[in-house]
C-alpha cells in the first residue's frame, strides 16, 4: 500500500478511439481519408470505458495490485474504421491507401504533427502488421458490468468533431 492508502492498479488500454480525430479535417471537407496501412487491425477503446474501469478499480478493494488489458469490443482495420465513421455520419466515406513515402511526406507537411514522430508512427504501423491481430478482452464488461462501447458509439458521442 502506498502512503496515500491506495494500492496500485495498472490499466493497459488498447488504441484510443479518439485517435480517429486525426481524420476529422479530411472528413469534414470530403469523403476520402488518405493514409497508409489501411489494413492495420486495431481494437479501439472509448475513453469513457477506460474511466469507468479506473473508477471501479480504484474504489473496490478486489483490484489491488492487478494489471488489466482493456480493449474495445471489435478489431477493425483503419479502412473499416473510416467506413464506420461514415455510416454513423450517414455519408459514404472511403479509405485511400498511400505509399509509405506519400504518407511520410503528408505527415511532414502537417504543421500539427510532430516531425520527430512521423517515422516512429509509420515504423510502428509496419511492426503492428507483422504480429498477430489484437485479441479482444472482456475486461471492461467484467469490471463495469456493461460491454465495451463500439467505435460507432464513440463516433455518435463525438459527432460534432466530424461535422
Amino acid at each position: 500500500m502506498h502512503a496515500c492508502g491506495i494500492e496500485s492498479v495498472v490499466l493497459r488500454p488498447s488504441t484510443f478511439a479518439v485517435n480517429t480525430l486525426w481524420w476529422a479535417d479530411e472528413i469534414r471537407t470530403g469523403d476520402i481519408v488518405h493514409g497508409s496501412h489501411g489494413d492495420l487491425p486495431m481494437s479501439l477503446i472509448h475513453e469513457a470505458d477506460i474511466a469507468a474501469v479506473a473508477a471501479r478499480t480504484l474504489t473496490e478493494n478486489a483490484h489491488a495490485g492487478a494489471t488489466y488489458t482493456l480493449t474495445g469490443p471489435e478489431v477493425l482495420t483503419q479502412a473499416e474504421q473510416v467506413r464506420i465513421i461514415g455510416e454513423v455520419l450517414e455519408r459514404p466515406l472511403r479509405w485511400a491507401e498511400l505509399t509509405r513515402d506519400q504518407a511520410r511526406q503528408r505527415l511532414l507537411d502537417d504543421d500539427t504533427f510532430p516531425d520527430s514522430f512521423v517515422d516512429v508512427l509509420l515504423d510502428g504501423y509496419t511492426e503492428m502488421l507483422a504480429v498477430p491481430r489484437p485479441e479482444i478482452t472482456s475486461t471492461v464488461a467484467d469490471i463495469t458490468g456493461r460491454p465495451a462501447r463500439s467505435l460507432a458509439e464513440w463516433v455518435s458521442d463525438h459527432l460534432a468533431a466530424f461535422r
